[in-house]
């Protein structure tokens, strides 16, 4: 399984915002990520969270390379860091504001009126654990390290919420998939041999 493709996520939780800057300028606020929030069932076998501190290599390395769209349309972008797009993490989440072009106008006022309300974000994850004990439906898949590439205002976020991240989410799917059958295969196995040597046991 390849976990270092380029993935989508996106979250209703801390709507995105339109606030005004100490410039007097009129910027768009969200958290793109919250720490420890689990997404929705991705393909009906894993949810996903992200550790804090998840993107602080990436805030540094990339720092001239994240940039901010409308609905994920590049022909709308909207800021780019570090002049017109500000990332940072804090106790709550990955956060970003931009500070969009005067054509954005009509996009402000769609925050504003709540008919835009979710971020979204597109990632490739460097480092991530499994969690197959706690939750007795999905596995869960905690983000420990990920380069961020693009923050983006949406109005549907789905999630997974475009066709940039399906294929790679199948197959982090399907590998769910296969390593729980070989854990369940290896738990019978298990339970079979020690039944063996009870019964060996037991006739001597």
């Amino acid at each position: 399984m390849n976990e270092k493709q380029i993935r989508v996520r996106a979250y209703t939780e801390g709507p995105v915002e339109v606030r005004q800057g100490d410039d007097g300028r009129r910027k768009i606020v969200g958290y793109a990520v919250r720490w420890g929030l689990l997404s929705v069932p991705i393909y009906g076998v894993y949810r996903e969270k992200f550790e804090r501190g998840a993107f602080a290599a990436a805030l540094v390395d990339r720092q001239s390379d994240i940039y901010a769209t409308w609905q994920h349309d590049v022909r709308e972008t909207l800021g780019r860091s570090p002049n017109t797009l500000t990332v940072s993490e804090d106790e709550n989440g990955l956060r970003y504001e931009i500070d969009p072009p005067s054509w954005a106008e009509r996009h402000l006022e769609s925050i504003e009126r709540g008919d835009v309300r979710g971020s979204s974000f597109t990632f490739i994850a460097q480092l991530a654990e499994y969690d197959w004990e706690s939750d007795r439906d999905y596995v869960i898949r905690t983000v420990k390290r990920a380069d961020l590439f693009e923050v983006a205002p949406v109005t549907n976020p789905a999630y997974p919420q475009s066709t940039a991240g399906v294929r790679s989410e199948s197959e982090v799917a399907e590998y769910i998939r296969s390593e729980r059958a070989r854990r369940e295969q290896a738990q019978r196995d298990y339970l079979a041999r020690q039944q063996a040597l009870r019964d060996v046991s037991i006739k001597t």
